[in-house]
């Protein structure tokens, strides 16, 4: 596949293809943290919470903390503080699932930068049928703010690429603590990647994956089942009807196959055919929201949005979602050491993390796969 440049000048549309493949891995189960290779050295993300509280603990040192790579415990050569800078990439899904939604969207968006740190660093993007990053790694607040009034309703969603980007392009060059914080429904529909193809560029990447996630399915349906002939309607991309044909295949082995192909004009699909197209696409866009978060050490948070739900309050159900990521991001520790097992044979390593102090769990990912030759 050939792959576009994607270092872009902000403000410019980023076409995506191809794949760069990292060497680093991650963690999964809500809170917890991301496993990052870099050259041979081995860097966690650590998450320490109390117990009984569950709250976050933070002013540990590194003599506190012991790392064990398929039970052998390692030397840890760094630490970084839960002080220590945050490099975040922000992805604001502005598609046609989410027009209705855009003042509500840059309003949480400017309460999230404000409960960040002065030393951390954001970037903002946008993503529909192409990915635009809007404002580059920046702690200037204002530049965040004014590329918040950048952001533009359009059709299509290209989510994988997004994550591509933000992964290899943003943050790839970074050193120390790094995350994305996408707001979306998780449904892609444009972009070269798939999501076989992105989810290995996450496992190996460097970075922890979080979903702010939009209840659009009910929106999204209504307008697959209007008239062709009303301008508001919606109709699916070869790239979804490829997706579902694809899994429908798995699920119905040795069945009839459907009556229509990735190449059926929309306008020629049944309204039942519509309705189980849309649900099966979205049942799977959580599931693989859920996995691509929990294998980079990140988690899911409900984000629903009036527009789509009916919900009351908006505007504070998504600035209570912000909240909770900014406090956990903002309670990470990072060790590094280089592994005893020298091998690069791309296999499995289990993790574990101990906290000398009584009443302390660490929250990590059991493992990451090592770099192969």
């Amino acid at each position: 596949m050939a792959r576009t440049k994607t270092r872009g000048r902000e403000g410019l549309a980023i076409g995506l293809g191809g794949l760069l493949v990292w060497a680093g891995v991650a963690w999964g189960q809500g809170q917890e943290p991301v496993v990052r290779i870099e050259t041979d050295i081995v860097s966690i993300d650590v998450r320490v919470v109390e117990e009984r509280s569950g709250r976050a603990k933070e002013g540990l040192t590194v003599e506190d903390f012991a790392v064990f790579e398929d039970g052998v415990r390692q030397k840890i050569v760094g630490f970084e503080g839960s002080e220590s800078p945050l490099h975040l990439a922000l992805l604001i899904d502005t598609s046609g699932s989410t027009r209705e939604e855009l003042t509500t969207l840059r309003s949480a968006a400017g309460q999230f930068f404000a409960l960040l740190r002065p030393q951390d660093r954001l970037a903002l993007a946008q993503f529909q049928r192409e990915v635009e990053l809007l404002r580059d790694l920046t702690d200037d607040r204002s530049r965040l703010e004014a590329g918040l009034q950048v952001l533009r309703s359009g059709s299509g969603t290209s989510f994988y690429d997004a994550l591509q980007l933000a992964t290899e392009e943003i943050l790839g060059p970074v050193k120390g603590r790094k995350a994305i914080l996408a707001l979306t429904d998780g449904v892609d529909s444009y972009g070269h990647l798939r999501y076989e193809e992105v989810l290995p560029v996450l496992e190996q990447g460097s970075v922890t994956v979080y979903a702010l996630e939009v209840e659009t399915e009910r929106f999204t349906e209504a307008g697959m089942r209007r008239d062709c002939r009303a301008p508001s309607h919606f109709e699916f991309s070869g790239k979804q009807l490829r997706k579902y044909l694809s899994e429908e295949k798995k699920r119905r082995a040795g069945e009839r196959p459907a009556s229509f192909s990735a190449e059926t004009p929309h306008c020629q699909l049944t309204d039942a055919e519509r309705v189980m197209i849309n649900r099966q696409l979205y049942q799977t866009a959580r599931r693989e929201l859920r996995e691509l978060t929990e294998r980079t050490g990140g988690r899911v948070l409900p984000a629903g949005l009036a527009g789509s739900t009916g919900g009351t309050k908006p505007l504070q159900e998504l600035a209570d979602a912000y909240r909770q990521i900014a406090e956990e991001l903002r309670t990470v520790y990072t060790l590094a050491y280089y592994p005893r097992n020298e091998r690069r044979d791309g296999a499995w390593r289990s993790l574990r993390v101990e906290v000398n102090q009584r009443g302390l769990t660490a929250r990590t990912r059991p493992g990451y796969r090592a770099r192969q030759r």
